[in-house]
């Protein structure tokens, strides 16, 4: 068992550097810096990096991918109830939660108006980085494999399966350094949906979808309404 814990925890440790590592050197402006190419280029090297690692973690706890619930299994189903996740956190966020509270002058979107710069083209460019970065490699990460991996190495025990889905949720908010409660909010609900998402359905697809529809919306949205 703590075999196993160690090699859980080391994967968890080792994927949060390697997600903080593939943006540090576009951030210090190598590589065209943190926007156009660079964008995309990110969430590449996240998969390219943070995908084996997570292949490795669960060869080595005797898991497989299908076992923290990346499956095709019932992925029409799940890909709509991702989206309607993902459409209703979008109306909330941009009808009432935003404009209530800064609008443009939050820091959070303060930031997404520099990274575009006033382009269209950073918007698409940033648009595989939502997608492959977040839905993809972030759920994996925070959801399949924090949770799932998790659940599995205590024999799918609710009190280790729950007790882990709270971890995630505060993890995944943690991980993206709010500098405030507004952003702690903005944070934890949506960490909330996937995970309960990833819950109901026992499958992955549902956060996947979720999670990269908010991202891509967001950017689209921020560069309409406030860039």
């Amino acid at each position: 068992m703590l075999k196993r814990l160690a090699i859980w925890f080391s994967v968890i440790i080792s994927g949060f550097l390697l997600f903080t590592a593939t943006q540090i050197p576009f951030q210090m402006g190598l590589f065209g810096g943190y926007s156009g190419v660079g964008l995309t280029l990110i969430g590449v090297l996240q998969a390219a990096l943070i995908i084996p690692l997570l292949y490795l973690g669960l060869r080595l706890l005797d898991m497989d991918f299908r076992s923290i619930g990346w499956t095709t299994a019932h992925w029409q189903q799940d890909s709509l109830l991702g989206a309607a996740a993902a459409a209703g956190w979008t109306l909330v966020q941009f009808l009432w939660i935003i404009p209530q509270t800064g609008g443009a002058e939050r820091q959070d979107v303060a930031d997404i108006i520099a990274m575009l710069d006033g382009e269209w083209a950073n918007v698409w460019w940033y648009v595989p980085l939502g997608i492959i970065g977040g839905g993809l490699v972030e759920e994996l990460y925070n959801r399949g494999f924090f949770i799932g991996a998790l659940a599995g190495i205590f024999k799918e025990s609710k009190i280790a399966l729950y007790a882990a889905a709270v971890l995630s949720i505060v993890f995944f908010a943690a991980g993206h350094l709010p500098q405030n409660w507004i952003e702690w909010i903005d944070l934890l609900i949506p960490s909330t949906v996937y995970t309960v998402l990833y819950l109901y359905t026992g499958r992955l697809t549902a956060p996947i979808v979720a999670h990269a529809l908010w991202n891509t919306a967001a950017a689209i949205l921020v560069m309409i309404l406030y860039a």
